[in-house]
């Protein structure tokens, strides 16, 4: 607690003052009055403005195996996803990476739900530099592909897992099922996954492929080939002479997920 004036209390300390000093004493006090009374309502307006880590629902490692269903929150700063695509009947030659936006899983002991929220907006080009790199990167967030100025995020919500082999130090080969939404597209997804649940810190790692068509991601699709209202018309080719031209409908995602410490109570 601070104050914008000093007082001398030895003054008051003596009780020697004459009706002089008295106007000008009464001043004083006054003025001391109302300075201790505004650095009381700064010192409390500073605690309301300090932000509460709140703790109290954080469980320890020691009480993590007494809970029921408890809840871990994703690490976005270290989890890492990574994209692949490039020509149907060539290489995949595209690559870049997608920053995860916000997640939490609930554990059922080895069964695992929950949501996982991708920033669209922080889609990237890994492979190329400079003016080539921004080029692809705008046509992937266009209207052509992902228009994530309209869709920003996409999501996988999580519905249920099956282990399909238990592993060492605490790892298992998990089946996960659930739901993908993409530009407002939702539909059924499964990928097999390594899923560390044992540690304080758990971890998932895997590929996830999908089917861009289904989530209205058409441009340069095979699907469109005999179309004659399509791009392909416009570039007046034919079947023959367009597969070059044709980008692969599956769209690989990399990922290696990781949790905060611990895990919250319910």
């Amino acid at each position: 607690m601070s104050c914008d004036m000093f007082v001398n209390f030895e003054f008051f300390k003596t009780g020697i003052f004459n009706i002089a000093d008295l106007s000008v004493t009464s001043g004083m006090i006054l003025i001391l009055i109302s300075n201790l009374a505004q650095a009381q309502l700064m010192d409390q307006s500073e605690k309301e403005l300090i932000p509460v880590k709140r703790l109290d629902n954080i469980a320890t490692k020691q009480e993590n195996k007494n809970l029921i269903n408890p809840t871990i929150i994703l690490n976005a700063g270290k989890s890492k996803f990574v994209w692949n695509g490039g020509l149907k009947f060539g290489p995949k030659t595209h690559n870049g990476k997608l920053r995860l936006l916000n997640g939490n899983i609930n554990l059922n002991g080895q069964n695992i739900s929950g949501d996982v929220v991708i920033n669209m907006l922080s889609l990237n080009n890994s492979e190329l530099i400079g003016t080539s790199s921004e080029r692809l990167v705008g046509h992937l967030r266009s209207a052509d592909f992902f228009d994530v100025e309209k869709y920003p995020t996409a999501k996988l919500s999580i519905k249920n897992s099956k282990v399909i082999e238990k592993l060492e130090d605490g790892k298992y080969k998990m089946l996960v099922n659930g739901d993908m939404t993409v530009k407002s597209k939702t539909n059924p997804i499964s990928f097999e996954a390594i899923i560390n649940l044992d540690s304080d810190i758990k971890t998932a790692e895997g590929i996830l492929t999908f089917n861009r068509n289904d989530f209205d991601v058409q441009y340069r699709s095979e699907m469109h080939l005999d179309d004659p209202k399509s791009f392909w018309n416009k570039l007046q080719t034919t079947r023959d002479t367009a597969k070059d031209k044709v980008i692969d409908e599956e769209i690989e995602i990399q990922f290696n997920v990781v949790s905060m410490p611990g895990v919250l109570s319910k």
